[in-house]
């Protein structure tokens, strides 16, 4: 019982839920006035319990009867569903962790190696922007070719960190009046930008290609200094 509710626990049931389930798995379908007396839980806080585990899948209640009765769902069915439920749930936070991880790499970088990672779609590339900003020890310098990325959240973050940090934004002039952002940020504007990048302790690089945003994503010092070298040549025939 403590081994199963320690594994349980992992996907949110408690102590107390596991041996509700057990106990209808082993007495069969009861009411919550008897489940409460059979396990001493407070009728008035059985409820909940009730609730959480028919939310997850693992009891059926038969409202049709007065009291209604709770009977628990097949184990093996059961355990299916919290396969198929856990599995969703780590492939949702995977690219989060991935986002994690470069910033690991990023802000360790004198002990770990250097890392090269290829970037796909607007939200990986809108997220990375904003790490790089967030990560950045002494100065930010921002392309921003496309209005896709000129959201509240990283103008948000533009704004915050700049009270930091150095923060320079590279824009198109079309995109400019969209960039409300304080006097401590300098923004210059070009006529138009094939791509866009940022670079902090890490360097984001990245171009429309097919319709969709994509680019590499590094903490090699020495594509750092390429992207700083060009965005320099770019800011300094902007206005």
């Amino acid at each position: 019982m403590e081994r199963l509710s320690k594994l349980l626990a992992t996907v949110g049931l408690t102590t107390r839920e596991v041996e509700i389930y057990l106990t209808l798995v082993e007495k069969g379908s009861l009411t919550a006035r008897e489940l409460a007396d059979a396990l001493h839980i407070p009728y008035t806080k059985i409820y909940a319990h009730l609730e959480k585990l028919e939310d997850l899948g693992l009891i059926h209640a038969d409202r049709q009867q007065r009291p209604a009765r709770f009977r628990a769902r097949p184990p093996l069915e059961v355990y299916k569903h919290l396969v198929s439920a856990t599995s969703q749930v780590l492939r949702e936070v995977k690219p989060y962790f991935d986002s994690l991880q470069l910033v690991y790499e990023s802000r360790y970088s004198e002990a770990m190696p250097t890392f090269l990672t290829l970037i796909k779609g607007t939200d990986r590339v809108a997220e990375l922007i904003q790490e790089v900003v967030e990560t950045a020890d002494a100065e930010a310098y921002l392309a921003i070719p496309f209005e896709e990325l000129v959201t509240y959240r990283l103008l948000a973050a533009i704004v915050e960190e700049s009270r930091r940090i150095t923060i320079r934004v590279l824009t198109t002039q079309s995109l400019r009046p969209r960039l409300n952002l304080p006097p401590r940020v300098e923004v210059r504007s070009v006529s138009e930008m094939f791509g866009g990048g940022a670079i902090g302790g890490a360097v984001l690089i990245y171009v429309k290609y097919g319709g969709e945003l994509s680019g590499i994503y590094s903490n090699e010092r020495y594509i750092a200094d390429i992207a700083r070298t060009y965005f320099n040549h770019l800011w300094q025939k902007a206005t």
